[in-house]
């Protein structure tokens, strides 16, 4: 099984795991080809509207994952309020076994360790101090028995994973033994019987009081230590073998991010000094897969390049050797190194014609594959490859009630800010209706820095397509993807020029005559949602309503929340993203829960209740100034979901909301 490294953080919180027995729903397994009859629909026809219960129910099987033989692969689903964990046999493609994995904010992700052996990281909450911490469980398949990775203290990094053995009968673990120490790594034996309830790990490195992180080669030798030098620096302590001493090789100030980026270290090897590093090449703009000196804390060559996109994630074999990369362009793309699974992915691309086809997960021996087949306009289908007997077999559809023939491709484009920078987007326009007047939906995307928008499928996009509506994403400034210098323009610039990015793409598509200037609305999630409550106060003579779902209503606020789970130099930067340098800015200028009063168009808020990234006191403080000021908002509380949907139900529950809303204040006809 490769391992697959990007930039991707997700925060969760602790539950208690239950195995049952758990399979999916007979409607979204794949029925045999003779069952499956062909949906067809002209293009110039207005197709029949999509109940919203069809796009509700997320998928989850871009996560799905082989078992180090191929004999198994494993994904989570969401079902009523609950995430689940269900196991398959690669063969029969039947279920092997399901377990509840509770709460989906208490879930952060699953591993293999080997075919009988999983690991869990979830997240709890310290009753005392309101912080997070994250710990390790382990499940075995046969016996059905989990157990906790434990020591007699612990502090709030529990799953720190920094080598597991290639038969998964241990793992080495970098956590500290209590609040405010240094990590030691420790060794868990996974095959250990002394407990039926936890396993206690065996110390292998002792802490060091500059080291705050430890890295381990693909043998189990820790050779990286990572930490603090002196106020304001950050060094790292290097040895070449275990036989070696350990020498500082390098240090960089905490505030200097373009010397940190390259500190992204991947592909350690024995016997080498050698690995790798996704930054910036000296003089470039664009973010390249590099080799990295360990012993001397230099760059070397590049590796992998694109003139046009950054690379954003490197997958490697058993050995520590890059054989892809997945770069950001139109949509993501990932580029195989290796020329066999490159040959094969050539293959899978003639057997499967449309969408784009993706190897999600390869055995090491090549033995077996994920692949999924999706596209703008497709949501998708996961299948079993085994190449030795190229046997293909559909294993289930994303979105089974979704006919193909009634959605619409985005399309990219460009247009100039009002400052002449250039923003690049995706407009979809709304099948069989002609591309003059249109209803607009402005739809930005969250994050926002680092984040962008692809033109992969999207259940909300489609569903405004399928009720007559144009959607733009634009990739404001801000948006990664697009290299460092765009998303430095960023930052200090929330509600000021990324707004007018937003802004300004309704003025190209009215000056273009596609959309009728009168009957425009933006819609989003998390900072998407801020940007359409401050669309609606700002901007009231552009957008005639908004729709913020998970929206940040008030920055200072929402800064002083994200210190529970930003640490280090992470919480400096992201404030520093969000504020900017300048002295003359106050968030509160651009905060809705402080500028309510002007607000004069309909906005619909919508907000789950177990909302940790952005919490529910951020709704309950837009609506209860709202309610001062006597400005109506309309209001919809999801009591069962958190930053996303836990059930289908909720989901739906939105959708309907939008679709009623839109109705009565930009309808579509």
């Amino acid at each position: 099984m490769k391992n697959f490294h990007g930039r991707a953080l997700a925060l969760v919180s602790l539950g208690v795991l239950t195995a049952v027995a758990f399979a999916l729903p007979s409607a979204a397994i794949a029925q045999e080809e003779d069952d499956v009859a062909p949906v067809s629909a002209s293009t110039t026809d207005i197709p029949d509207e999509i109940p919203t219960e069809a796009f509700a129910g997320r998928s989850e099987f871009s996560r799905a994952r082989l078992s180090p033989d191929g004999s198994r692969f494993a994904f989570t689903v969401l079902r009523e309020e609950n995430l689940y964990l269900s196991i398959y046999d690669s063969e029969t493609r039947q279920l092997v076994d399901g377990l509840n994995l509770g709460d989906p904010d208490e879930f952060k992700w699953f591993r293999w360790v080997n075919d009988d052996r999983m690991l869990f990281s979830v997240i709890g909450q310290d009753d005392r101090y309101g912080l997070y911490y994250s710990r390790l469980l382990s499940f075995d398949i046969s016996t059905r028995q989990f157990r906790a990775l434990a020591l007699g203290r612990m502090s709030f990094d529990g799953d720190n994973i920094i080598h597991t053995s290639p038969d998964g009968s241990f793992v080495l673990v970098s956590m500290s033994e209590g609040w405010g120490r240094e990590p030691d790594v420790w060794r868990f034996d996974l095959n250990s019987q002394e407990r039926d309830d936890e396993i206690r790990g065996e110390r292998m490195q002792s802490r060091h009081p500059n080291v705050s992180a430890w890295i381990a080669d693909e043998t189990g030798t820790v050779r990286i230590g990572l930490g603090a030098r002196g106020y304001g620096r950050i060094g790292m302590r290097y040895r070449s073998s275990a036989d070696d001493e350990w020498e500082t090789v390098a240090r960089v100030r905490v505030d200097d991010e373009d010397a940190l980026e390259k500190w992204d270290f991947m592909g350690l090897r024995a016997g080498s000094d050698t690995g790798y590093s996704i930054t910036v090449p000296e003089g470039g703009n664009r973010r390249a897969l590099m080799q990295f000196d360990f012993s001397t804390g230099q760059l070397g060559d590049v590796v992998f390049q694109s003139a046009d996109e950054d690379v954003s994630s490197v997958v490697f074999d058993a050995d520590r050797n890059p054989i892809a990369v997945g770069y950001e362009g139109d949509r993501y793309r990932r580029e195989w190194l290796d020329p066999e699974i490159r040959r094969w992915r050539d293959l899978l691309g003639q057997a499967l014609p449309g969408s784009a086809v993706t190897i999600l997960d390869i055995t090491d021996d090549l033995n077996r594959m994920l692949v999924l087949q999706s596209g703008p306009a497709d949501p998708g289908a996961l299948y079993v490859f085994t190449p030795e007997s190229r046997d293909l077999s559909l294993f289930a559809e994303y979105r089974p009630n979704i006919p193909a023939a009634s959605l619409s491709s985005p399309e990219a484009m460009r247009y100039d800010a009002r400052d002449g920078t250039s923003i690049h987007g995706y407009l979809t326009l709304p099948r069989g209706r002609e591309a003059s007047n249109l209803p607009l939906i402005v739809y930005p995307h969250g994050g926002p820095y680092g984040v962008r928008d692809w033109d992969d499928y999207d259940d909300m996009v489609q569903l405004l397509a399928n009720r007559g509506y144009a959607v733009i994403q634009p990739n404001f400034r801000g948006s990664g993807g697009y290299g460092e210098d765009f998303e430095l323009l960023g930052h200090g610039q929330i509600g000021r020029a990324m707004q007018d990015d937003l802004d300004d793409a309704v003025a190209h598509l009215v000056m273009q005559g596609i959309v009728d200037p009168a009957r425009v609305c933006m819609i989003g999630t998390s900072y998407g949602g801020f940007a359409a409550m401050w669309g609606v106060i700002r901007n009231p003579d552009i957008y005639r309503c908004g729709v913020s779902f998970a929206g940040v209503t008030h920055f200072e606020r929402q800064l002083k929340h994200d210190k529970d789970y930003l640490f280090g130099r992470n919480r400096g930067r992201h404030w520093d993203r969000v504020d900017g340098d300048q002295t003359n800015f106050d968030l509160d200028d651009v905060s809705p829960a402080v500028q309510v009063r002007r607000l004069a168009r309909p906005l619909l808020l919508v907000h789950g209740e177990k909302d940790n990234r952005v919490p529910f006191d951020q709704y309950e403080l837009m609506v209860g100034r709202a309610n001062r000021a006597d400005i109506p908002i309309e209001t919809l509380v999801l009591e069962d979901s958190g930053h996303g949907f836990w059930n289908p139900e909720d989901e739906q529950a939105y959708y309907d909301a939008v679709v009623s809303f839109l109705d009565r204040h930009n309808p579509a006809d």
